[in-house]
């Protein structure tokens, strides 16, 4: 079985370590605000910055797990993601570095609430962030689990409909935002 607690753990605190901006997206976060579903992973989207991937990488050593060092200073220095695999349990985190200069991103930081995850005190996407991000993840594979999971959260929690239509305009993403307020 897969367990995910170990690697999150000290992913989270490597993050903290190095004080980088983050955040919990993905079905972890959805799960968050009232969608009960499995995952094999966790999801993060960070900024971390060349001059401080290198401090993360140690923060990361000694610990069982597999951290592809050269993706991640390539992710640190142009965008991108790569994984963190504990070897022993099998859990993973996928790392999605952002930049602090895209406004949608660093919207959702600022937004972000501190929440217990697992078990881990952790900083966790807003339930219009995850929303959105499901959305945009959306739009290409027309997926039914991430509308599903939308659904879910919309329906479990007092969204802010403003916030939403402001930025699915600029997600393009308003089509579905106007579906899901008014199912």
């Amino acid at each position: 079985m897969i367990d995910l607690i170990y690697a999150f753990r000290l992913v989270v605190l490597a993050l903290e370590d190095v004080s980088a901006r983050y955040l919990v997206v993905g079905s972890t976060a959805a799960g968050a605000w009232g969608v009960a579903r499995s995952t094999r992973d966790v999801d993060i989207v960070a900024v971390i910055s060349s001059d401080s991937v290198e401090a993360f990488l140690s923060a990361l050593e000694g610990n069982d797990l597999y951290v592809p060092a050269d993706e991640a200073r390539l992710a640190a220095e142009v965008g991108g993601s790569f994984n963190i695999l504990h070897t022993a349990t099998g859990g993973k985190v996928d790392l999605f570095v952002c930049s602090p200069d895209d406004k949608f991103e660093s919207t959702r930081l600022d937004r972000r609430v501190q929440l217990n995850i697992l078990g881990v005190l952790t900083w966790v996407a807003t339930p219009e962030d995850v929303v959105l991000s499901k959305l945009r993840w959306r739009l290409e594979s027309r997926s039914e689990t991430q509308w599903r999971d939308c659904v879910e959260i919309a329906a479990s929690q007092k969204l802010d409909f403003n916030y939403l239509r402001h930025w699915a305009s600029h997600l393009g993403v308003s089509a579905d935002v106007e579906d899901l307020i008014n199912i």
